[in-house]
């Protein structure tokens, strides 16, 4: 969307769950109000709300119809190629679960983007 190019490492096919901040902050408030005094959770979007780069891409290209040029190079060391959090702690303790999807996630980051556009046009001057 800012017309800069992108690079992928590895193959694009790598998998990540994806969170809006806004079911993050609803999993702080359940804890902050819960009779808990101290727990550890995994937080993130679970099996539900995954995406690989690719999928993510092909999603960005037809919400805000930039082509932006993609160059791939070599996997980074210690990359993972799969990662997705078991949130089943904070569903049970918490009653928690993501919320937002990750195509109305994607929308929702594509629309503020577009509108503020201009907060990404600035360069650093050396």
């Amino acid at each position: 969307m800012t017309g800069k190019p992108i690079t992928i490492y590895g193959d694009g096919k790598q998998v990540r769950d994806v969170l809006c901040v806004e079911d993050l902050i609803d999993a702080f408030d359940r804890f902050l109000n819960s009779k808990l005094k101290h727990e550890v959770f995994n937080i993130g979007g679970g099996p539900k709300n995954t995406l690989s780069l690719l999928e993510l891409f092909e999603m960005l290209k037809s919400m805000s119809g930039a082509n932006p040029k993609v160059s791939f190079a070599e996997w980074r060391p210690a990359d993972q190629k799969v990662y997705i959090s078991n949130i089943n702690r904070a569903k049970v303790l918490l009653n928690w679960e993501p919320k937002t999807s990750p195509e109305d996630g994607v929308k929702r980051l594509v629309s503020w983007v577009l509108n503020n556009i201009e907060l990404f046009k600035w360069e650093c001057s050396s």
